[in-house]
């Protein structure tokens, strides 16, 4: 996702140094194809865009305020059996159980998929072929399966949640909740820092201009928008961008498909399924599917859908919107170099702009209409982002009982700090060559901590992990990628390094990142080392705990989640709400014949009195 930002900033190094034999200039071709647009047009299309998003997001706003005023607070969840849609702050932060499937199908499309598609998707259909291309189609659409499959189940646990973090901490105590959310966060941060030097990049690109013009009012705006209205906003500029990302993908493909000049021999030499091709697959299945899975701004969406059905059809229009998407994107890259090698037997100078070496053949109208597509890609990502980093904090921000206004302050507030450093970031990352290539890396490091967590976290769905169980599984991926990189170079700073891939530290192997052969080897190999020490320490505590009381210990079981012991109070406490007055109400029955009163209830009543209690205890404790 930060091959915009690498491609792009090579481009300028090949402009600046002309002299220099840099692979942007192989056969005098200029280092971006001709397919320039006026700065006007440039600049007109970006506030066009941005104001009709805006408007957008003022009619969401309208809606988040009239329930602001209606005074809710709140609501009961689907899953938790009301049927009252939450209002006021509650649905700024969450947009609890409003969206229907369409909604959520659009939305999934558009926040999915960043201006990172224009050039990623290319370049792995160019480097990797079918295999390439097919398994980055998987990976991008596997993530929404899950959440398919995973997100109901959540919901079902606990449907109070703005985010998946909030039932991590009632699942398995704050310690987890804040190791998965600092690996969410650096995610969506990195992501954010990418889609929005992708757009300043683009801009210099197409239209030569200062890539500011473009990357402050895109992070501005979002940023004000997402602040009037919350998550409601970034949803209902979802629909509208998926219907025009929809739209504009369909022209401009057809349009670049339709003057090919594609010869048979160089077709076929393009089109291949290899074995380099195959790892590619496993790995960006196994690395984006871990990675998908901590995006909380999905996670905002699940949340969002009016039920578990709906979910599961939202989830399913996203990924008919994704996959053919990502093949198409990525065939066009593989005929852009078929027709490089056909018509001067050389390939495409720089992979990750083979769909732009279609469009340069193509009039400016096209080139208009793909930056425009390319400016509705970053501003849904960038929106959703900015709202799934505000997600991580919403349930304690709203837990501090702040009053309507002062809970919308603090998150408006939140999303000013966020976007500010990334704008920062973003904004010299467009003056550094390298910038790149270092955003692709950062990428897989975070992809390769969630891979880490992912199982041990979902393991939490079933009755069998505990608490220390899960931390174990997590520590367990630490320690595997350590050792594999101690293993492989024989040091322990190389094992320490080996958290980034080799992509940084001192030392230098030939292959590393996405392109080594290791990486592939550790993405698949983490979640079975992690599942397995998570399940056996699991295993191991409760034994433990059942194995104490018979060795006469005191305290007896392993803990239970908390969902469990809430379940466990609750039912000990209404045995002795039932319990009471049973011990009160035998002393009364032995009362009633007044004659007799002076012995006989003397000798019933002590025993009686003294000795219900104690038969009530065995089962307390069995409880």
């Amino acid at each position: 996702r930060g091959a915009a930002v690498r491609v792009h900033r090579r481009a300028r190094r090949a402009e600046s140094t002309p002299s220099e034999p840099d692979q942007a200039c192989v056969g005098n071709r200029p280092p971006l194809p001709a397919m320039a647009i006026s700065e006007s047009a440039a600049l007109a299309i970006v506030y066009v865009a941005l104001a009709i998003c805006a408007l957008v997001a003022c009619a969401a706003a309208r809606v988040v305020y009239s329930e602001l005023k209606g005074g809710g607070g709140g609501g009961k969840d689907a899953e938790a059996g009301g049927d009252a849609v939450p209002k006021g702050t509650d649905y700024w932060y969450s947009a609890r159980r409003s969206q229907g499937w369409v909604s959520l199908g659009l939305s999934f499309f558009a926040s999915s998929m960043g201006a990172w598609v224009l050039f990623a998707a290319p370049e792995v259909g160019i480097l990797s072929g079918w295999w390439g291309n097919l398994g980055y189609a998987l990976a991008s659409t596997v993530p929404l399966g899950a959440v398919a499959i995973l997100g109901p189940a959540v919901l079902s646990r606990f449907g109070e949640g703005f985010c998946l973090t909030d039932w991590v901490r009632v699942r398995f105590g704050r310690g987890m909740q804040i190791y998965v959310g600092i690996i969410s966060l650096f995610y969506m941060w990195i992501y954010l820092v990418a889609e929005l030097s992708s757009m300043g990049n683009l801009i210099f690109s197409m239209a030569g201009l200062d890539p500011l013009h473009a990357l402050l009012p895109v992070s501005i705006a979002t940023m004000l928008y997402t602040s009037l209205a919350g998550l409601p906003a970034s949803i209902w500029t979802d629909r509208l961008q998926g219907v025009v990302m929809v739209v504009t993908i369909l022209v401009t493909l057809i349009a670049c498909f339709t003057k090919l000049n594609v010869g048979a021999t160089e077709w076929r030499s393009v089109s291949t399924w290899t074995d380099k091709g195959f790892e590619s697959l496993v790995t960006l299945i196994i690395a984006v599917l871990g990675a998908g899975l901590f995006d909380m701004s999905a996670w905002q969406r699940v949340y969002a859908a009016s039920g578990a059905a709906t979910l599961r059809k939202g989830c399913a229009f996203g990924v008919a919107l994704i996959f053919p998407t990502m093949i198409l994107f990525g065939l066009a890259g593989m005929l852009a170099q078929a027709q490089a090698l056909t018509s001067t037997g050389a390939g495409v100078a720089i992979p990750a702009l083979g769909f732009f070496e279609l469009l340069g053949m193509q009039s400016s109208g096209f080139s208009g209409l793909a930056f425009a597509l390319a400016v509705c890609m970053v501003a849904s990502s960038v929106d959703s982002l900015q709202t799934g980093l505000l997600s991580v904090l919403s349930r304690e921000i709203l837990s501090k009982k702040l009053s309507p206004t002062q809970s919308l302050l603090a998150g408006q507030l939140f999303l000013v700090a966020v976007n500010m450093p990334a704008i920062i970031m973003a904004t010299e990352g467009t003056k550094d060559p390298d910038f790149g290539g270092s955003i692709i890396n950062l990428f897989l490091i975070a992809d390769l901590l969630a891979v880490s967590i992912a199982v041990p976290v979902f393991m939490g769905l079933g009755s069998l992990a505990t608490q220390g169980g899960a931390l174990a599984g997590c520590v367990s991926g630490l320690l595997f990628i350590l050792g594999f990189g101690w293993f492989e170079f024989h040091t322990f700073m190389a094992g320490l390094e080996m958290v980034t891939l080799m992509a940084f530290g001192n030392v230098k192997p030939k292959e590393v990142g996405l392109g080594a052969s290791r990486t592939c080897i550790i993405f698949f190999v983490l979640p079975f080392v992690t599942g397995a020490v998570t399940y056996v320490a699991s295993w191991a505590e409760r034994v433990a705990a059942m194995m104490t009381p018979r060795l006469g210990t005191a305290g007896a079981r392993a803990p239970a989640p908390p969902q469990e012991a809430v379940k466990a109070r609750a039912a000990v406490q209404a045995m002795e709400a039932v319990q009471a007055p049973e011990a009160v109400k035998e002393p009364e029955v032995v009362k009633e014949p007044e004659p007799e009163a002076v012995e006989a209830p003397e000798a019933a009543q002590a025993p009686e009195a003294v000795e219900e209690p104690e038969a009530a205890k065995p089962p307390k404790m069995a409880l």
